[in-house]
């Protein structure tokens, strides 16, 4: 027994080593012998890197086919300012740093950035993806959103998407059947090694049988684009499940509209939540055409519950408010109905979904229009934020885009900090109440960033960004994702006879 007890003992110090070899304080002993005050001390640090991924121009790099056409997005990041991360987490003030690169490598598009809560922005017009990386004491609450704006022409639209991390698994919720209906699938590859990525479509008869999603590789630090009409081909609600092995990728959805000459608009939707039971959708702006999706990806039904949260508290969506889903399918819930207003839209079901929101803009019939995605996002529990454009979001540089903070709270009372820095690098705090199962919105008009500190209550947020011209309104819907701002090290000590 005792030589067991010993073979474990090594086991467990190896683990160690791998884990807290940075914070070695002394020798350690392998001998058999009485251990003076505990082997391993968890210490819980500020990270020291953190990388996001821009997707880059969408329709930029697809394999097999030219690019025809010229495509800009813009890119803005920036690390929290103090004032907006937790009391006590020690971060120094010119100790790191902020840059923005190109995958495939080569470019860099904008000077690095060493003061928190100043941004860094670039373009990128050329078929790569941005890496954004913070490193050092810059890396706690890095964040960054890509946007493009195009005002007239067949992709007129106002899209913009959060960076996000690579992950080995991502739902991605956008698209349909429609004529002219194009949605293109980008995957990054940050790592130094090739992956390979399989592809799940889930339609509203099930799962769609395509070899096209299966064995994609994408190569080390590469940028692949796929079309999913080559697996999805025209359904009419299509979900989408990414599985990489061999490491992680950055999964966007882009959903773009033309029917016929008429430009219907298009956004991009980063990951949503995992599959829930329950799954909240902020920032859902409807004033129009507007539908719930909802996708079942295990082998039951679905019983789902779908309702709207509003400012004066919930409200069902009809008679019934319950509706059934086949495994391993997709369906679509119109919310039409529902009169103008800024909505959250909470599911609960029996078995865990996915869900997202689209809501559409247009003027009359025969009209260009714009549609928007928001995506179920998971609570805030230690800071959210997003990088925006103070010039453009009303302020000096007159170019009339607006934004808006939605915030929405579920089941109790909830507050929250929201933390603005202006273009002067000022940052100004207040605290905002949010009523049970209800939503509250702020206005943004001048930020460059937004960020959002939960105080009580289970809180999700989202950003609305629109702006008005003679052919309507253009708008896109960012989720905000909770942020990694800390990490937990193991301190090994010396074990003595």
């Amino acid at each position: 027994m005792r030589g067991v007890l010993r073979s474990l003992a090594v086991a467990a110090a190896g683990t160690g080593l791998v884990l807290g070899a940075t914070y070695l304080p002394a020798p350690l002993s392998l001998a058999r012998g009485t251990s003076h005050g505990p082997a391993t001390t968890p210490r819980v640090e500020p990270v020291t890197q953190a990388q996001v991924i821009c997707p880059g121009p969408e329709a930029l790099g697809i394999a097999g086919l030219k690019d025809s056409r010229a495509q800009v997005a813009s890119v803005t990041a920036v690390a929290a300012p103090q004032s907006a991360l937790p009391t006590g987490l020690a971060v120094g003030q010119n100790a790191g740093t902020l840059t923005m690169s190109g995958l495939p490598t080569g470019g860099t598009w904008a000077d690095p950035v060493t003061v928190r809560g100043q941004t860094a922005s670039g373009q990128i017009s050329t078929a790569q993806s941005a890496l954004v990386s913070g490193e050092g004491a810059m890396a706690p609450g890095t964040v960054a959103t890509q946007r493009s704006w195009v005002k007239s022409g067949d992709n007129r639209a106002l899209v913009t998407a959060a960076c996000m991390p690579a992950a080995a698994s991502s739902w991605l919720v956008a698209g349909g059947g429609a004529p002219g209906r194009r949605e293109r699938l980008i995957l990054t590859n940050p790592g130094p090694n090739a992956v390979t990525v399989d592809l799940t479509v889930l339609g509203v008869n099930g799962p769609i049988q395509s070899p096209n999603g299966h064995g994609l590789v994408v190569g080390p630090h590469a940028r692949t684009v796929v079309l999913l009409d080559a697996i999805a081909g025209s359904e009419p609600s299509p979900v989408v499940h990414v599985v990489v092995q061999g490491g992680e990728v950055a999964a966007v959805l882009s959903d773009a509209w033309l029917d016929g000459v008429i430009p219907r608009g298009g956004d991009d939707t980063a990951p949503v939540a995992a599959p829930a039971r329950e799954q909240v959708m902020a920032g859902v702006a409807i004033d129009g055409r507007a539908t719930l999706r909802i996708a079942v990806p295990g082998n039951g039904e679905a019983v789902v519950e779908a309702r709207v949260l509003t400012t004066s508290g919930p409200k069902p969506l009809d008679a019934n408010g319950v509706t059934r889903v086949a495994a391993h399918s997709t369906k679509d819930i119109d919310l039409s109905a529902l009169p103008p207003g800024a909505y959250a839209v909470q599911v609960r079901a029996d078995v865990p979904v996915v869900a997202a929101t689209m809501v559409d803009r247009r003027l009359a019939p025969g009209a260009p229009s714009d549609l928007a995605w928001s995506g179920a996002s998971g609570p805030i529990t230690t800071l959210a934020g997003m990088a925006l454009d103070g010039k453009a979001l009303g302020g000096p540089g007159g170019t009339g885009l607006r934004g808006r903070l939605d915030l929405a709270a579920t089941y109790d009372p909830a507050s929250v900090l929201v933390t603005t820095v202006g273009d002067s690098g000022q940052a100004s705090t207040k605290e905002v109440a949010i009523g049970a199962d209800s939503v509250s919105s702020l206005a943004l008009d001048g930020a460059t960033s937004v960020w959002v500190t939960p105080l009580t209550g289970v809180v999700r947020a989202a950003v609305l960004t629109w702006v008005t011209d003679a052919g309507g309104t253009l708008l896109s819907v960012t989720p905000m994702a909770d942020l990694t701002l800390t990490t937990t090290s193991v301190v090994l000590r010396e074990l003595r006879n």
